[in-house]
């Protein structure tokens, strides 16, 4: 079981996911609506839009502060539109699952 999170620019809803697989790239790309950028968290990897901000996207309020908690963006900084999580990669460089405990610690 793959599991992922969503995080809505609208500050709405953090959509959980539960899969048979990886999520694909395609998917990431579609999740967060354009190329993707890696924002590192503690124990897991946040996707942004890496054009965002220049798209006009709106501050997600709710990833902006995940990630200044996770000392992942400065402090002046905010996220723009959706972000995925996913777990960390493990030794081979494979994306990994998102844990439950990470979940219940973070969202």
């Amino acid at each position: 079981m793959f599991v992922y999170a969503v995080i809505d620019s609208g500050g709405l809803f953090t959509d959980v996911v539960e899969q048979d697989k990886p999520i694909s790239y395609d998917k990431m790309v579609e999740c967060v609506g354009g190329f993707i950028e890696a924002v590192y968290l503690n124990g897991a990897v946040g996707y942004v839009n890496e054009e965002g901000k220049i798209f006009g996207l709106p501050n997600n309020v709710h990833a902006t502060k995940l990630a200044h908690n996770h000392e992942a963006i400065y402090n002046d900084d905010y996220i723009a539109g959706n972000m995925l999580i996913v777990g960390n990669c493990d030794d081979e460089g494979e994306m990994m699952t998102l844990t439950t405990e990470w979940i219940n610690a973070n969202l």
